[in-house]
């Protein structure tokens, strides 16, 4: 909503006036002029709900002109008058952005809190809740201890939104009251602890030891959970047990050294659910706050650890992550849910079915602190991991990425063990640009670099052992057909600069194609699971060259 007023100075033009009131009323997206704005604020009084709905929503598209013409109307209307108008402003208040606009709204909000008439009382409180001003906390506060049922549930719902320390000293204080008031409050103070958990900022623990062995799932594309699986064995971090898109393991250790598997996508501490439970987010709830839970999370955090929901089921489901926030509150001040610079992710389901996760947030992943570049459709880094660790080492390695991109997939290899050449050619300048200083950031030191802009299809570095790329993929050249001779061209090359033993490790997103063309090239063919890339798929193949 645009709060810069649109016309002139107001005038008593009737007519005017009441040619704007019909437009409001009838036309959709109408914004009355300026000049009109103070009889139809005083129309609002007289009208029935749905004619005041209306004329409310159109006043209110005329901003920061319809802020000014309530306020004047609030100082020169009766007290019987002003409901309408106070309505009408905590309406208006969340959009307001000027300074000293805001400054004058919240003295006459504050002021209307000790109105006669108690629905003045209730709208001024929602407004202010609204408008968001902390300086108003000493008036909601007194206005609380004097409140009636019609406004306090309002001035807690305002207290809410811009209370501190003493808000939740008053709001603990305050005596039972029904179901809706019970939830208002517990809503309330969860804001407020949310807001003072945000001054003491956090992090995630790289270096400290869970207490005891613990469930952990990490992560994959769908497709890598053996590689990925092998990974963690070849560490020694554990035996582990594949699912779909994620391996899982016992472990008790850090969880920098748990992120040597470069292969998993993210690490997540396994939470159990108890069926037994009926309510969904009780059921979550209990699972977050056990002994064993926060254990764990503690030891992995430092400061107080904040989590925010992402639903399994998908959608927002803001009642069910409301219901979860406060189940939470009501058993820990240990974990506070708070999706502003949350360090942990919960993954659970809506319906509390199966099992639930809370990841940690690794932003930046320190694993991958040397991608200082990127291009445009560049491989994600587990992906290049996963085909360096698939394709191995050799003795006196000559390693050639023809689709270089952003150089992962050669930065992958070298960390993996000692390369004599590292090759790279790409047709996009701006692909060797990145690569260069992807490559320059990982420390990749081999006797011989070489970036070339060139076709794949041209380039023959001498005594290649290992061909690794994620090749091009994109929509454009499905369409227009150009992928698959690429590909195929591409793997008869390749079958000709490959050293003996040496292989060819890729995404072929033409897998059948590509394999065909690698046994008439006279290639060994191995052919792993399809590897879900986002939106589509591609098979890892291993294509070896006979010794």
């Amino acid at each position: 909503m645009s709060l810069h007023g649109t016309d002139g100075p107001p005038s008593a033009g009737s007519s005017d006036a009441r040619s704007a009131l019909q437009r409001c009323l009838t036309e959709r997206g109408y914004t009355p002029p300026v000049r009109a704005l103070p009889e139809l604020i005083a129309a609002l009084g007289p009208s029935d709900e749905a004619t005041a709905e209306l004329l409310e929503r159109a006043i209110v598209r005329a901003g920061a002109a319809a802020v000014h013409a309530a306020l004047v109307a609030l100082g020169t209307s009766s007290p019987e008058q002003r409901p309408p108008v106070l309505s009408l402003l905590a309406r208006l208040a969340s959009a307001v952005s000027d300074g000293a606009l805001r400054v004058t709204l919240a003295r006459a909000l504050c002021a209307a809190l000790g109105e006669s008439v108690p629905a003045s009382r209730k709208w001024a409180a929602r407004a202010l809740g609204k408008l968001g001003e902390e300086s108003a906390e000493p008036e909601l506060l007194q206005a609380l201890a004097r409140s009636t049922k019609l406004e306090q549930k309002s001035l807690v719902d305002a207290l809410g939104s811009v209370g501190g320390a003493a808000s939740l000293s008053a709001l603990r204080a305050q005596g039972p009251g029904d179901t809706d008031f019970e939830r208002r409050r517990e809503r309330a103070l969860t804001w407020i602890e949310r807001r003072q958990s945000r001054s003491a900022p956090g992090a995630i623990a790289l270096d400290r030891a869970l207490a005891a062995p613990s469930r952990i799932a990490l992560s994959c594309r769908a497709g890598l959970e053996q590689v990925l699986a092998r990974e963690l064995s070849e560490l020694g971090l554990g035996s582990a047990l594949p699912a779909a898109t994620s391996v899982e393991i016992e472990y008790a250790g850090t969880l920098r050294e748990l992120l040597r598997a470069r292969t998993a996508l993210d690490v997540g501490l396994v939470l159990e659910l108890d069926p037994a439970v009926s309510d969904p987010s009780e059921r979550i709830a209990v699972a977050l706050t056990s002994r064993e839970t926060l254990a764990r999370v503690a030891r992995w955090t430092e400061g107080l650890p904040r989590f925010r929901v992402a639903w399994q089921d998908g959608g927002h489901h803001r009642a069910s992550a409301w219901a979860l926030a406060e189940a939470v509150r009501r058993r820990t001040r240990e974990l506070v849910n708070d999706s502003e610079g949350a360090l942990w992710t919960l993954r659970a389901r809506s319906d509390a079915a199966g099992r639930a996760l809370l990841v940690p947030r690794l932003d930046p992943d320190p694993r991958f602190s040397y991608r200082v570049s990127q291009v445009p459709a560049a491989s994600h880094p587990t992906i290049a991991a996963a085909l360096a660790r698939v394709a191995g080492v050799q003795a006196d390695e000559v390693v050639w990425d023809p689709f270089v991109g952003s150089g992962l997939e050669l930065v992958e290899r070298a960390r993996l063990g000692e390369v004599r050449e590292l090759w790279g050619s790409d047709i996009d300048a701006q692909a060797l640009v990145a690569a260069r200083a992807n490559l320059a950031a990982a420390g990749c030191t081999a006797p011989l670099l070489q970036l070339v802009q060139t076709s794949a299809l041209e380039l023959a570095p001498p005594g290649v052992s290992l061909i690794i790329t994620n090749p091009p993929m994109g929509r454009r050249l499905a369409r227009d057909g150009s992928l698959g001779p690429l590909l195929e061209s591409f793997v008869r090359h390749a079958a000709t600069v490959l050293r003996p033993a040496g292989r060819l490790v890729w995404l072929s997103p033409l897998g059948k194609r590509t394999e065909r063309v690698a046994h008439e090239c006279g290639l060994h063919v191995r052919s792993d699971a399809e590897v879900d890339l986002g939106g589509f798929s591609a098979v890892l193949q291993v294509l070896t060259r006979g010794v």
